[in-house]
């Protein structure tokens, strides 16, 4: 017996274009990844290049940028997430540049 599966079910990140933040949130994790992979190869290059000790050494900062950038936008949606659940709001009202 088949049944028919809505939509939404089907997709692994169903929700993810239906809000601005969340799409923010992904490209920015996105990035962060993309961050990793750039800097685990420029590592591997650096260790070719220089040595192991220098290829552990930038790999580590890869990794440490990576977080920060992750680490930044969650704190940054925590405040304003937190903000917004106490009633504080930013009224003032910024005309788009695409005029919608």
């Amino acid at each position: 017996m088949s049944e028919t599966i809505p939509a939404r079910q089907l997709s692994a990140a169903g929700g993810l274009f239906a809000s601005g933040t969340d799409f923010a949130f992904s490209a920015i994790g996105f990035m962060a990844a993309i961050a990793l992979v750039i800097g685990t190869v420029s590592a591997i290059g650096k260790v070719k290049k220089e040595g192991t000790g220098a290829g552990i050494t930038s790999q580590i900062g890869a990794i440490v940028f990576a977080v920060l950038v992750l680490l930044s936008v969650g704190i940054c949606a925590m405040v304003t997430r937190e903000a917004n659940n106490h009633g504080i709001r930013n009224t003032v009202r910024v005309d788009s540049p695409w005029g919608q």
